[in-house]
C-alpha cells in the first residue's frame, strides 16, 4: 500500500514534468487507460512485490517531499487557473496533485481503518470462542 502511494505521486510528477516540457503526458500511465488501472495497479504490486520496507519508506518519503516542494513553489493561479498541460481534460495542476496525494492517503486511512476494525473483531470473537470453550470444560 505505501509503495502504491509512492508510486501514484511518481506518476502525478511525471504528468507534470513531461506537460510542462511539452512531451506526451500517458494517462495513468502508457499502454493503460483508466479503464485498466486494476490491471495497472496488479502490474504495478508484482513490479514492487520484492522492495523492503526500507525502500517502500522511502519512496514515499522522497515522492512526498517532491509533491510538496511542487504545491509549495506554484502561485495559486498555476496550481487552479488553468487545466494542467498536457492533461486533454479540465483538471487543474492542483487538482491533479491532491488525487495523487492527500486522496491517496485518505483512502489509504480509511482501509487501513476498516482493517483494524476487522482484525479487532476476529480478534474479540476468538477470545470469546475460547472463553466459551475454557468454561465449558
Amino acid at each position: 500500500m505505501v509503495g502504491h502511494r509512492a508510486h501514484w505521486i511518481d506518476l502525478f510528477l511525471g504528468w507534470y514534468r513531461d506537460g510542462q516540457a511539452g512531451r506526451p503526458v500517458w494517462f495513468p500511465a502508457k499502454g493503460y487507460k483508466w479503464n485498466e488501472t486494476p490491471r495497472y495497479n496488479a502490474d504495478l504490486r508484482q513490479k514492487q512485490s520484492g522492495l523492503s520496507w526500507r525502500s517502500v519508506r522511502s519512496l514515499l518519503e522522497g515522492n512526498h517531499a517532491e509533491l510538496l516542494a511542487l504545491v509549495e513553489s506554484l502561485e495559486n493561479g498555476e496550481l487552479y487557473g488553468e487545466p494542467m498541460k498536457g492533461s486533454n481534460n479540465k483538471w487543474t495542476t492542483g487538482r491533479w496533485a491532491e488525487a495523487a496525494g492527500p486522496s491517496h492517503y485518505r483512502s489509504a486511512s480509511k482501509y487501513l481503518r476498516q482493517r483494524l476494525a476487522q482484525f479487532q473483531e476476529e480478534r474479540d470473537r476468538r477470545n470469546s470462542d475460547v472463553r466459551d470453550q475454557s468454561g465449558s470444560i
